[in-house]
Parts: C-alpha cells; sequence; structure tokens
C-alpha cells in the first residue's frame, strides 16, 4: 500500500517540486519515498510496506516501461507462477513484482487478471511514450489528475491536496461542487471541487500520449454461477457466498505485518470477524463508541461478537468534548467535503489502530450495496409512482433540494437553475432513466447504481483517506472481483426476501455468528449527531462559532440568515434533519478553512 505521484510530458518539473508533493501525503506512505525522474516525466512512490517488505521497492523498471503502485494484489502468487512459467524471474514476495510482466505480455487488459485494490501508473517508452494510469473495478484507491493549461502535461496523485502542490496546479473552486456535494453528501466522480481536476472513476483506463488524453472503462465480467442443484436459491446462495469469502479472507489476511478486524456489531463485520477468526490465531479487533450515554450505542454488541469468536479485543473510546479538534484533525485529510458524521469516528479509530502496532484492517464495507442492505431500496423499488425517483434522492441527499432552494443565495440558486438544476435532481432522472432502460430489474438498478457514482465517493473515499492518514491499509473483503461478480449474477429476489434485506449474507452468517447479532434491527455507523448538537455539547458550540462567525466561507452560496435559523431551530427542538443540515455546512466550513480556500 503506497501513495503515488508522478507528471508526464510537457515542461519539466523541478525535484523540489516532486519532493514537496510527496511530502504533502507522507503520511500514507511513511516507510520509504523514491521518485524516478525521466526526459520531461516523473514516477513517485510513498511507500507503506506491507507484503515483500524487503523487495518491494517502488518504481518497478522493466526495459522501457516504469511503474508505481498503490494498493494490493491478492491473486499475485498465482500470476507470480503463471509468468515463471513465460520466463519472467522474480526476487521477494512484494505483490507489485508481476503488475509490468503482465502488462508486457497483456497490455492495457491486463488489469483484468488482477484480483485487489489498485492505483497502477506506468510509463512506457516503446513506440509512443506514453503515461497509463488504471483504477480497480470498485475504485477503492483513488487517483486526481489535470492537464496543465497549455494541455501538453498530465501530472496527477493519489491525494488532492498533494497534486495542490504542483506550481500549475488549477485551484479554481468549482460552485457547482456545493450544489453536489449538498446534493449527494459528497463531491461524486469525475469532476472535483476544483473546476479542472479529476478523480479517475471505478474500472478506469487513462492514457496520455502527444497531448492526446483517452479515457476507457474495463467492465467486471460476469460471473457464471454453478448452482449445487441447478437452480438459484438461498440456502445455496449463502453457501457460495461462505465459500467465496473465505476464500478471499485467505488470501487477505497474507500480510508481512499485523492484521486486525474493525468489528461494529453490525451484521457484515461481525461475520468477517468469525471468518477470520478462524484463520488468524488470537486475532484482534477494534471497535470505536463515545464516552456517555448516546443512541445507537453498538459496543455491547461487538463484545459479543468478540466473546463469541475469541477475538483479542480492543474498544475505543473517544470523548465528546474532543471532537472540535478532532474534526480539525481528520478535515484535512479528506480531499473534499464528505457530510458523513461517522468520518470523525472513523478517522479516531484508525488512529487507535496504527498506535496499537497494526498496519491493516479488514471492514466490513459493500456489503449493503451489493446485496440490498438498506431500507431505501426496497422502499424505492416497491414504488410505483412517477416520483419515486425523486424521494429516493432526497433521501441521499444532505438535504431535499425544496430545502436547498430556500438555503442558497439568489446568486448561487441562479448558478445552479442555469446549469440544468439542482444536482440531486438530475441525479435522480438519471437513475429513473437506467430503471426505463431495463437493462436490470428496478432494485439491481438502484444497487448498480448507488455501487458506481456515490459508494465510491462517499465511503471509499472517505475510508481510503482516512484510514491512510494513520498509515493503516484497509482491506475490503466484499469489495473483490469474484465477490462483486456473485453479487451481480444473483437475483433480486434472492437479495431481499421478504422484509429480509441483505439475505445471503445473513443466511451465510448464522453458523458463525450469535442469532442476536443477525437479528437485531439494523442501524447505520454514525456519529449521533442529532444529541451531540444542542446546547451544552462542544459540537453545538464550534457550529456557533464557525457558521455564524464574521464572513463564513459557505456565505458564497448559502444564506447566513437561513443557517443562524436552523441554529436556532436545532438550539430550542434538536431534529435530526436540522441537525445533519447543520453538520454538513460545518464540514464544508471547515474544509474550506483548512485549505484558505475563499470561492
Amino acid at each position: 500500500m503506497c501513495r503515488i505521484y508522478g507528471y508526464f510530458d510537457g515542461e519539466t518539473v523541478d525535484r523540489d517540486v516532486l519532493h514537496a508533493v510527496a511530502q504533502g501525503m507522507r503520511h500514507g506512505g511513511p516507510d520509504e519515498q523514491t521518485v524516478h525522474v525521466g526526459d520531461a516525466w516523473a514516477l513517485g512512490n510513498n511507500r507503506l510496506a506491507v507484503q515483500g517488505i524487503a523487495h518491494g521497492h517502488q518504481p518497478y523498471v522493466l526495459g522501457d516501461m516504469t511503474c508505481v503502485f498503490n494498493g494490493e494484489i491478492y491473486n499475485h502468487r498465482e500470476l507470480r507462477a503463471e509468468l515463471a512459467s513465460h520466463g519472467y524471474r522474480f526476487e521477494g514476495d512484494c505483490d507489485g513484482d508481476v503488475l509490468l510482466p503482465l502488462y508486457e505480455l497483456h497490455g492495457d487488459a491486463f488489469v483484468k487478471r488482477l484480483e485487489g485494490m489498485f492505483a497502477i501508473a506506468i510509463v512506457d517508452r516503446r513506440g509512443e511514450p506514453c503515461l497509463t494510469l488504471y483504477n480497480d473495478h470498485a475504485g477503492m484507491k483513488s487517483l486526481y489528475y489535470y492537464l496543465s493549461g497549455d494541455g501538453r502535461r498530465l501530472c496527477f496523485a493519489s491525494e488532492l491536496r498533494a497534486l495542490s502542490r504542483f506550481p500549475d496546479f488549477p485551484d479554481a473552486i468549482d460552485p457547482l461542487a456545493v450544489d453536489r456535494y449538498l446534493g449527494g453528501k459528497a463531491v461524486w466522480g469525475p469532476g472535483t471541487v476544483h473546476t479542472k481536476v479529476h478523480t479517475l472513476v471505478p474500472g478506469a483506463t487513462l492514457r496520455f500520449a502527444g497531448g492526446r488524453l483517452t479515457l476507457t472503462h474495463t467492465p467486471l465480467e460476469p460471473a457464471e454461477v454453478a448452482w449445487p442443484d441447478g437452480e438459484p436459491g438461498l440456502t445455496a446462495a449463502a453457501g457460495l457466498l461462505d465459500e467465496l469469502l473465505r476464500h478471499e479472507l485467505t488470501r487477505m489476511l497474507d500480510a508481512d505485518v499485523p492484521v486486525c478486524v474493525i468489528t461494529s456489531g453490525g451484521l457484515d463485520s461481525s461475520y468477517l470477524t468469525a471468518l477470520a477468526g478462524e484463520t488468524v490465531p488470537d486475532l484482534a479487533s477494534f471497535n470505536i463508541a463515545y464516552r456517555g450515554d448516546w443512541p445507537a450505542d453498538e459496543r455491547h454488541f461487538a463484545e459479543e461478537v468478540a466473546a463469541h469468536c475469541g477475538t483479542r479485543h480492543h474498544q475505543v473510546l473517544i470523548d465528546p468534548k474532543d471532537f472540535p479538534g478532532i474534526i480539525d484533525r481528520f478535515i484535512s485529510h479528506l480531499d473534499q467535503p464528505n457530510n458523513a458524521p461517522h468520518s470523525l469516528s472513523t478517522f479516531a479509530l484508525f488512529e487507535a489502530i496504527h498506535e496499537a502496532g497494526f498496519k491493516v484492517a479488514l471492514t466490513g464495507d459493500g456489503a449493503d450495496e451489493l446485496f440490498g442492505g438498506y431500507a431505501r431500496y426496497v422502499k424505492a423499488a416497491r414504488d410505483d409512482s412517477a416520483t419515486w425517483h425523486r424521494g429516493y434522492q432526497d433521501v441521499m441527499a444532505a438535504s431535499g433540494t425544496a430545502t436547498l432552494a430556500r438555503l442558497y443565495t439568489s446568486d448561487h440558486l441562479a448558478r445552479v437553475m442555469s446549469a440544468g438544476g439542482h444536482f440531486a435532481d438530475r441525479s435522480g432522472d438519471e437513475l429513473a432513466r437506467r430503471a426505463r432502460a431495463g437493462d436490470h430489474d428496478k432494485l439491481e438498478t438502484l444497487l448498480r447504481y448507488d455501487q458506481s457514482e456515490r459508494f465510491p465517493y462517499y465511503i471509499l473515499r472517505r475510508v481510503d483517506h482516512l484510514s491512510m492518514a494513520h498509515a493503516v491499509e484497509a482491506r475490503i473483503p466484499f469489495l473483490q472481483p469474484a465477490v462483486m461478480r456473485f453479487a451481480h449474477a444473483l437475483p433480486t429476489g434472492l437479495k431481499v426476501v421478504g422484509d429480509t434485506v441483505k439475505a445471503p449474507v445473513a443466511e451465510a452468517a448464522r453458523r458463525w455468528i450469535p442469532e442476536s447479532i443477525i437479528n437485531r434491527p439494523k442501524q447505520p455507523f454514525t456519529l449521533p449527531i442529532a444529541a451531540m448538537i444542542k446546547p451544552g455539547e462542544a459540537v453545538h458550540d464550534m457550529i456557533g462559532d464557525l457558521l455564524l462567525g464574521p464572513d463564513p466561507g459557505y456565505g458564497a452560496f448559502v444564506r447566513r440568515d437561513a443557517v443562524r435559523e436552523l441554529f436556532r431551530m436545532q438550539s430550542e427542538r434538536p431534529d435530526a434533519h436540522t441537525a445533519e443540515v447543520l453538520w454538513s455546512l460545518l464540514m464544508l466550513e471547515t474544509w474550506l478553512s483548512a485549505r484558505n480556500l475563499r470561492p
């Protein structure tokens, strides 16, 4: 796991600049910093040494090809054996060693052979020199890029803030990104908060040569499920899923550094904890909670799972009075505004994991999006009204578009309308269009849309950046290609059975974890902000100081008098919706402030 950066063609970039870019994300790769400088190009790497520690030095070089890589390739041993049969020889056991030989044999199609998570950059000087960037099928690892003003040079980096250290970085803020943020709880790709800066979408390949930029997409190939009795069924689906996950975990628990698991107390993480515990003796598990008595406290469920699985359990407790300081720290590692309240918890949890001596942590992310784990999917799928998509998108937004129209300044509202209307409305319309197209049934359309449009930016960017802020690699078993292909091949009637969401996961987990965990009501892993944004609480005071202070950055987009009224309402009658809007604006304001950005 690493952080990568570089540039290709155009005006030469000084080594001092490259060093500054690397230093901007050294937290994610503290073990080794290297850069290979060529003729008007460079590839750099900050290494977090996890696999093949003694020999995994980057960049990798093979003839006229040079490569840097961020991620983990879990099938590297199988690929290494295959490549050896073609005459390639390897020293050590680093997973990245297989990349250039595979590329030499298969060209861009080599990414179809990779099982894991990755962002890869290759400079190929055979024939017309080119730089090619690759992103994994789920978008687990980020890459941001921009073209120089003359279009002759492309610069890229794993983190947006590091990328901004290139001297010609186009830092102009896209004002419409604020509507995308409030309408989607994060800035969905491929655009970013900066007008001329983009991010690779899941499964993307970007080739840059001779000033020409070409983007293509490599979708996951569909799976053919070998049903034991020839017909799909829930019991069979659960058995196949269990087999897949146990296989993936065997590979994902293989590391040259200690591995732990995050145990929230929910179904997905509890199931993975049990499976991992079968492989790793004295497995360490981690849970985070807040001092005091708060709604949706899951620590007792996590403790029950840990006791059942025999893990060495670490209960991390943070004090709400410390939240303002944690917010100031984690916001600097979020490349773009993200309204998820549990960003605070995620940051503090990975900090505790790092302090306990772990470099790798398993997480249960992705199961809900693949197998239909949220009630909102089911409600929308069963809604036959003509406006179902608008209601669904309102749930996905920090605030509904009617409320946003009242919050925005007249100038910003006019700007949003002239650009085609609210992002949330346009997103909902696109979702409805896909549902009408009939490529999948309505529920599967909702799931695929979430997986490609929202999930990579709202959840995966947060997991990646907040874990790497503490030099911890987050591994995500549910997002491995074989599991995703299997989920895509399942009929939705096996994903939601009656009132049981995520039915194959629940059925598979029955042999591993207590029924009390399987049958408990689902609740999100989040911060109880409605209870924490009220008079006397530290976050309430922080919101009052920042959002009602003089000349806030959000004032270019949102009416200050409307925010003052929201704060008054929340102070007098705490409410979940009002709290979420205020929290979202707090994240926007602290993000702008941390970067000294003024719209």
